[in-house]
């Protein structure tokens, strides 16, 4: 990441500042305040640069309430700060949340909020004792005995119930168009834009990217590309190989669960 030309959190790559820092540079993003060394990425946190990028969706709210993803970017995550995020990525293999600020950039550590102890109803007070009446001769009646009023049951003090812990559900896969700029702007040029082009057209880049997984759709790509690009020349060998590497891209980001290129390899 050395010399990173935009911003690792929001991608903006005009609105930056860069001041001199023990023998770097240090960039602050003007946009969303994110920071980083020039010279590679440093988790803001503990600055150490043990730094995985995993991938995250930009949403935004289109309409209302309802929430569109919109692209997707590498968010950096610190292996110390970012540890449960970052293994849960992992293990699962999916996206990180996209509501999810990562300490790896500077993100305010919010202060756990402690329960107050919760306190049981007050105890009924109780009556006072009747006052015992004056004893008569003792030729004549018996002494009065005082009356015990008892004293009223306590409503029992229900334990309070933990809250089950929400997990996040995974982000929803990215349509065609999505998915062929996530990878177009992770190959550094060394991609075939023009078969990403022809292949959103064939499959329609407003579907979701699991239009490759539908039954016999690995044979009609094998037949799609091998009747474009069957020749076994140089350009053909290229536009087959970049189709292998987008797929391959989709997978290790969980957004394809087989390997629909398998008869191009």
């Amino acid at each position: 990441m050395a010399g990173v030309a935009a911003c690792p959190s929001c991608g903006e790559a005009e609105d930056l500042r860069g001041e001199p820092l023990d023998g770097d540079i240090r960039i602050t993003c003007l946009s969303c305040g994110a920071q980083w060394m020039r010279g590679g990425v440093r988790c803001a946190g503990c600055g150490g640069q043990d730094i995985v990028h995993r991938p995250q969706a930009m949403t935004r709210h289109s309409r209302g309430t309802q929430l569109s993803i919109i692209g997707w970017h590498e968010l950096p995550l610190c292996r110390g700060c970012d540890a449960e995020v970052l293994e849960t990525s992992i293990s699962q293999n999916i996206p990180v949340p996209s509501d999810y600020v990562a300490a790896c950039l500077g993100a305010a550590e919010r202060p756990a909020a402690t329960a107050a102890p919760q306190e049981g109803p007050p105890a009924p007070a109780l009556p006072d004792p009747a006052p015992a009446p004056k004893p008569a001769p003792a030729a004549t009646t018996k002494p009065a005995t005082a009356v015990k009023s008892s004293p009223a049951p306590r409503t029992p003090v229900r334990p309070r119930q933990a809250r089950p812990k929400v997990t996040p559900s995974p982000s929803m896969v990215p349509t065609v168009r999505q998915a062929i700029a996530a990878f177009m702007g992770e190959s550094f040029g060394q991609a075939d834009a023009t078969a990403m082009l022809l292949l959103g057209t064939h499959l329609g880049s407003h579907n979701r990217l699991t239009v490759l997984e539908e039954d016999g759709a690995a044979d009609r790509l094998a037949e799609w590309c091998l009747g474009h690009w069957g020749d076994g020349s140089d350009r053909a060998q290229r536009c087959l190989s970049t189709i292998c590497r987008a797929v391959d891209f989709w997978g290790a980001r969980g957004w394809l669960a087989s390997d629909p290129a398998a008869g191009l390899r």
